[in-house]
């Protein structure tokens, strides 16, 4: 975990404040923990699969569209923070413009 986080590390500057892409990682690790087994579960109740079409405005780090997409669901995200959407756009479009589609389909766009 980085400071921004749990301030009592040894190591860690606590005057330095932490960067944008910090506190959006640090977010999103604290979120999904609680978040993952409801996506789970609600997925499950709306059997989102390959027919699904999912647009998540406010997508944040893409927990929900990642959870979606991995049932075949294709997914479309949009956030207007740059930080965050970095984070999805990491974990849905790992080689992006490289040769070879990633195994599910997905969009991502800043608003």
């Amino acid at each position: 975990m980085t400071p921004t986080l749990v301030r009592n590390h040894r190591d860690a500057d606590l005057s330095a404040p932490a960067d944008a892409g910090t506190r959006a990682r640090d977010w999103a690790e604290i979120q999904e923990r609680m978040l993952a087994p409801l996506y789970e579960a609600v997925y499950d109740r709306l059997e989102v699969g390959p027919a699904t079409r999912m647009l998540s405005l406010g997508c944040g780090s893409g927990l929900a569209m990642l959870v979606a997409a991995a049932r075949g669901a294709h997914v479309t995200g949009v956030d207007s923070d740059r930080e965050r959407l970095a984070l999805a756009r990491a974990r849905l479009l790992p080689d992006e413009g490289a040769e070879g589609a990633p195994a599910h389909r997905a969009r991502l766009h800043d608003d």
